[in-house]
């Protein structure tokens, strides 16, 4: 007599395989979820909303500007000269760090306790240097 525990068992074995191979994909940061906080960014700052700008900014972005402006957050960011950006052209996540190019900015991301905090916009690229940003942390 022949049991089915052969073909059970290949089936069981190829389903983990699949289940893992299609979770490892997911395992790195969610590039698409850094777009949206450069893209909610750029919407607080059109809508001179300073508080909702600093809030997705990381701590030393904030330091750095508050330190060099003399001023509060909410406030200084609004005064900074960044450009105009509405739709994220690209976003791109390298380990725990994100490029977000945008129609008119280009923003640096990283992850803070899971989350997308701005570490840098304004950025251009400056030749074979590092990007000249208007606003970042140190």
């Amino acid at each position: 007599m022949r049991t089915r525990t052969g073909g059970s068992l290949r089936c069981a074995v190829a389903a983990a395989v699949v289940l893992l191979v299609s979770s490892c994909a997911r395992l790195g940061p969610d590039e698409t979820i850094a777009g949206d906080v450069a893209a909610q960014f750029h919407r607080a700052l059109s809508g001179g909303d300073g508080t909702t700008a600093c809030s997705l900014l990381a701590p030393e972005t904030v330091r750095q500007l508050e330190q060099t402006t003399s001023t509060p957050c909410d406030q200084a960011v609004l005064d900074q000269d960044l450009p105009d950006a509405q739709t994220v052209q690209e976003s791109q996540a390298f380990g725990r760090g994100a490029q977000v190019v945008m129609d008119g900015d280009v923003l640096f991301l990283a992850l803070f306790d899971g989350q997308w905090e701005i570490t840098a916009a304004g950025c251009q690229p400056d030749g074979d240097r590092p990007y000249d940003c208007t606003l970042k942390g140190s």
